[in-house]
């Protein structure tokens, strides 16, 4: 995939995410954004090579708030 390509996955992917995040904690867009990406999970996202970027905005934000307990696993795929 081309750098430009996977940036626009990337910022799709995100945006999805970070208002399923809103929903889920009801949290506001900005925190929620914030929140998101200084995330471990985030971190993941943005490298291709990790292709989490597969996973769904649900499982990401799943993923997030095993994170935020202290339970971040990922799953084998």
């Amino acid at each position: 995939m081309s750098e430009r390509s996977f940036e626009i996955l990337l910022y799709d992917i995100t945006a999805r995410t970070v208002l399923c995040i809103m929903e889920v904690n009801n949290w506001t867009k900005n925190y929620a954004f914030e929140k998101f990406t200084h995330s471990v999970v985030y971190s993941y996202l943005e490298r291709e090579e990790t292709k989490v970027w597969h996973y769904s905005s649900l499982m990401l934000t799943q993923l997030f708030n095993d994170e935020c307990e202290g339970k971040l696993v990922f799953p084998e795929v």
